[in-house]
């Protein structure tokens, strides 16, 4: 999805793709917390800080030089493509390494499936709405993403691939929006799906079964 708009909130002016990436932020951590447990909603905040400073900080490996002649520039940039995949790496490798303390159980699956898959349903109808885009594509992306996520997470208790169906839906939306397979969110959904088949997988060989 390429930004076309940007939005002055105060005295900060953000592309259409960070506005729809901090409203999605807020509405998912309210799903969470009051669908799940306090526990839920805790890891998603976690993980969203971590991302959001990752992000922002990665300015320092995209353009080092930049933040030495003017290190406020850490305040109105950030590392763009490379930042978000850097962050989200990061926020998978963190709940990778603290999911024995989490617990997961089969019932701890489905919050975190409906945050990752909420996360990226949610952000994709909000940015297609913020930005200009064609009627086809935003009715596209609108209808089936909104149709997929609430069939998935209506059933999600009583389906084993609900990130899979849910990834591949989305590679099919991707292919009738600008960028199509190419864009950064596709690599950041298969990369959570990845991180989320794994959960289930371990979950799945320490328990003895499904």
């Amino acid at each position: 999805m390429i930004n076309t708009e940007w939005y002055s909130i105060r005295a900060l002016t953000l592309p259409a793709t960070a506005v729809a990436l901090l409203i999605t932020f807020i509405i998912v951590w309210l799903i969470l917390r009051v669908q799940f447990s306090k526990k839920w909603s805790e890891v998603y905040a976690d993980a969203i800080f971590t991302f959001l400073i990752v992000w922002k900080l990665s300015l320092l490996v995209t353009d080092f030089k930049a933040v030495v002649n003017n290190p406020m520039s850490l305040l109105y940039f950030n590392g763009g493509t490379i930042g978000v995949y850097l962050g989200v790496i990061v926020v998978s490798l963190q709940i990778w390494r603290k999911r024995h303390n989490l617990q997961f159980e089969k019932q701890d699956i489905i919050p975190c499936s409906w945050a990752i898959i909420l996360t990226q349903s949610i952000y994709q109808m909000i940015v297609v709405l913020l930005n200009d885009n064609t009627t086809s594509s935003e009715i596209i992306t609108l209808v089936v993403l909104s149709v997929l996520t609430i069939i998935i997470l209506w059933k999600l208790a009583a389906m084993k691939q609900a990130l899979l169906l849910y990834t591949v839906g989305y590679l099919i939306v991707a292919l009738f929006q600008t960028l199509g397979i190419w864009q950064t969110t596709v690599g950041v959904s298969v990369v959570l799906l990845c991180l989320g088949l794994a959960i289930q997988y371990e979950r799945i060989n320490v328990g003895g079964k499904e």
